[in-house]
């Protein structure tokens, strides 16, 4: 049974798992426990392992920021939607880790 999804638009950075390549932009579509539909600017191919990083709103957060660091690998991709011109990506996650964000989110923030 696939787990209910959120309509979440939260943004986001990724890259490919175990690589110093800088962080990407994205924006996550829906989210659940299991998963993330994010749409991107350049997408990865799907099997890639990757890396994604959200800050949690502040009222999530319970007023404080909290960034959650998710592993997984992309499943699909998705073509562009009427309501967004960007691909998407399909993330599994794998495994997460709720950290305090250190320093300020930046989508365009490197590694």
């Amino acid at each position: 049974m696939r787990a209910p999804r959120f309509p979440l638009h939260l943004q986001v950075r990724y890259r490919q798992a175990d690589d110093d390549a800088s962080w990407r932009p994205g924006v996550t579509e829906n989210i659940s426990h299991s998963g993330a539909l994010v749409r991107v600017e350049d997408p990865l191919q799907v099997d890639t392992p990757v890396e994604v990083r959200l800050v949690l709103p502040t009222a999530l957060a319970k007023g404080e920021r909290a960034e959650v660091a998710c592993r997984g690998r992309v499943v699909r991709t998705v073509p562009p939607e009427g309501h967004d011109d960007r691909p998407g990506i399909a993330v599994a996650i794998e495994t997460y880790d709720f950290l305090p964000a250190a320093v300020d989110f930046s989508p365009s923030m490197t590694a």
